[in-house]
């Protein structure tokens, strides 16, 4: 399973890379990702939409620890009959994005976080970095970047995360510890295929 994250300020700039992703990872795992505006017409589902035609949007928000629960748990892992894999949407409130998010790098083989744009303006990113550093070995973490990142933010960043890693990271046993940036100006489909 893979986890998706990215900079929601990107909009619309998210759904060609979504959409390469998309076409090459569900052939061999499910996608997992915390919905949002940018990515709405790329994987919404028919009952998602249907949901909100209905005014009845309300129930396909993460309410608690319990719902989140229950909706992990329900999460197709198996291939539908055409032998792809599905994406796994999860709507958040501004009280259930951080629980989600981590709860669903404990539930993810690996993680591909879309840092374009990325600036001090992205805080939600920031806390996500560090929960990630926290939780997951950075062997299984790659993070797509463009000229519009504001890199030496994110470098300064990531040394900060590092210096405060929690007692139990697995990161703490690197002997070289290595962010991997990958560096996008598409994405072309030669990128993708290297992603």
């Amino acid at each position: 399973r893979l986890l998706l994250l990215r900079v929601f300020a990107l909009g619309t700039r998210s759904a060609p890379l979504f959409d390469a992703i998309r076409k090459r990872w569900l052939r061999r795992g499910g996608i997992a990702m915390i919905a949002g505006p940018d990515l709405v017409t790329s994987a919404v589902e028919p009952h998602e939409f249907l949901g909100f035609l209905s005014g009845d949007l309300g129930r396909t928000f993460v309410a608690d620890e319990a719902d989140l629960a229950r909706r992990v748990a329900a999460m197709d892992r198996a291939p539908d009959p055409d032998r792809r894999y599905r994406v796994a949407e999860f709507f958040c409130r501004a009280d259930t994005w951080q629980p989600t998010m981590r709860r669903l790098v404990g539930e993810s083989d690996a993680v591909l976080m879309d840092l374009r744009s990325f600036s001090a303006s992205n805080q939600g990113c920031v806390y996500e970095l560090g929960r990630l550093l926290d939780a997951i070995d950075l062997s299984r973490v790659v993070f797509v970047i463009d000229r519009t990142t504001d890199r030496a933010f994110l470098e300064a960043t990531l040394a900060r995360l590092w210096s405060t890693l929690a007692a139990d990271s697995p990161n703490r046993r690197a002997a070289q510890p290595l962010a991997r940036l990958f560096e996008v100006s598409g994405p072309t489909a030669a990128e993708t295929r290297a992603l």
